[in-house]
């Protein structure tokens, strides 16, 4: 027997409005925006049809399925990090070995920074005093030149240690990150990867003196 759309041979369809009850043998136009229980012709509960959603549940559950896939990207980009950390290091020393070898351009930078620093200022006091036979004179072009030389040189210094400063607190807090990570692991029962120390440490960039 054909059965006309929207309808299902042998069932009734209802729910539940404001207090009142539509039933059919198709859905009921009253029931677009509820659930509609479909009954056998006995009475017994086939299924529940569930009413369709808003736009705004719409954006809810879009929203949730965005914020499910981007937390599952989180974990899975976890998982890699902390599977390259037990790689890396087998120890706190290591660690430890790898933030030396890191901070030692910055330290570089900085004690050259701080020793051509020390330097201009020296020159700069040579210029305060050469400037004091003037004090009563118009300053020599040579010296007025000296001095926003000198004052150049100074800011250009300065911002190459405050550059290397700022490289040293991001490389420290790196690796008190790393550390912390790697701790937490050992504590959660992970161990690091085995290694042969004699021919790893050949292909360990960390110590080929890059």
């Amino acid at each position: 027997m054909w059965a006309a759309p929207g309808t299902i041979q042998g069932s009734i369809f209802t729910c539940t409005v404001s207090g009142k009850t539509f039933s059919g043998d198709r859905v009921p136009q009253e029931c677009a925006n509820s659930d509609v229980r479909e009954l056998n012709r006995d009475g017994s509960l086939r299924r529940i049809i569930a009413r369709p959603l808003t736009q705004d549940e719409l954006r809810a559950r879009a929203n949730e399925a965005k914020k499910r896939l981007e937390d599952e990207d989180k974990q899975l980009a976890q998982r890699r990090r902390d599977k390259s950390l037990l790689e890396a290091y087998a120890s706190d020393e290591e660690i430890e070995a790898a933030r030396a070898k890191s901070l030692e351009s910055a330290a570089q930078a900085m004690a050259r920074a701080n020793q051509r620093i020390a330097g201009l200022n020296g020159e700069r006091k040579k210029l305060d005093d050469e400037s004091e036979f003037y004090k009563k004179r118009v300053l020599p072009d040579q010296i007025k030149r000296s001095y926003v030389s000198n004052q150049q040189q100074l800011s250009a210094e300065e911002k190459i240690l405050n550059e290397a400063r700022a490289e040293t607190q991001r490389i420290n807090e790196l690796f008190d990150a790393q550390k912390k990570r790697f701790r937490e692991l050992l504590a959660q029962g992970a161990r690091p990867v085995q290694r042969n120390p004699e021919t790893d440490i050949l292909l360990d960039p960390r110590f080929q003196g890059k």
